[in-house]
């Protein structure tokens, strides 16, 4: 259901760039972190980082659709960010959509989420993402195909945090029942642990293979250079 390739270089400490490309399906989405960094002096706050956020779709400019998406991505963000750890600094998450065959909120916040995460910015909690719809049959489908998408009744999207499972973010669209909407989110709750298993173990491989390569670098007397 979910699979990745990462890409990471470091700028220099504390300043750091991480990108972490992320897959549902057939959709893609790129994201990249780099922080803390220099902040304008109308975005500047002592008591806390100012989070920078940009959705950009596969092409062209973002239309409406495109900046509801990245509202509701930055929104998330803010939730989970520990933003008193950098004060006076800034934080700046760019989402590239590269590809849309459904369950592209879902992909562009999972995706923000692992780069926030691999590239070292202070959480309070990660969290999951996941999109759910209701067919013509009345049947429930998680991460739907886009054609799949083309004949649903209702669709849904939940993130959840880590720690206590609360809901950060609900997108509904369609009509539906109340009971419907009580039984998906039970659906998607399941599923949120599967994806944060996922994020264990992809994390857990990144640092492994960072460590290694840092022991190998010191050992050859080389620098260590993150790919």
């Amino acid at each position: 259901m979910y699979s990745q390739v990462n890409v990471a270089q470091t700028l220099g400490e504390p300043c750091r760039l991480r990108s972490f490309l992320h897959l549902i399906g057939a959709t893609v989405v790129i994201a990249a972190v780099l922080g803390p960094i220099e902040v304008k002096t109308q975005n500047l706050s002592i008591e806390g980082s100012y989070l920078e956020c940009n959705y950009r779709p596969k092409a062209g400019l973002p239309q409406v659709k495109e900046r509801i998406r990245e509202a509701a991505i930055k929104d998330v963000l803010e939730l989970a960010l520990l933003s008193e750890t950098y004060p006076r600094s800034k934080m700046s998450v760019q989402v590239q959509e590269l590809e849309d065959r459904g369950s592209i909120d879902a992909c562009a916040l999972n995706a923000a989420c692992l780069a926030m995460l691999i590239g070292g910015l202070p959480l309070k909690y990660s969290f999951a993402a996941v999109h759910c719809i209701i067919n013509e049959e009345g049947e429930f489908v998680l991460d739907p195909e886009q054609n799949e998408t083309n004949r649903q009744q209702a669709s849904f999207t939940f993130a959840f945090d880590s720690v206590d499972g609360n809901l950060l973010l609900v997108q509904t669209k369609g009509a539906f029942k109340i009971a419907q909407f009580n039984d998906i989110e039970c659906i998607c709750r399941a599923a949120s642990a599967e994806i944060f298993a996922f994020y264990r173990s992809n994390i857990a491989k990144y640092h492994g293979r960072s460590v290694e390569q840092s022991a190998t670098a010191k050992e050859s007397g080389i620098l260590p250079m993150e790919t």
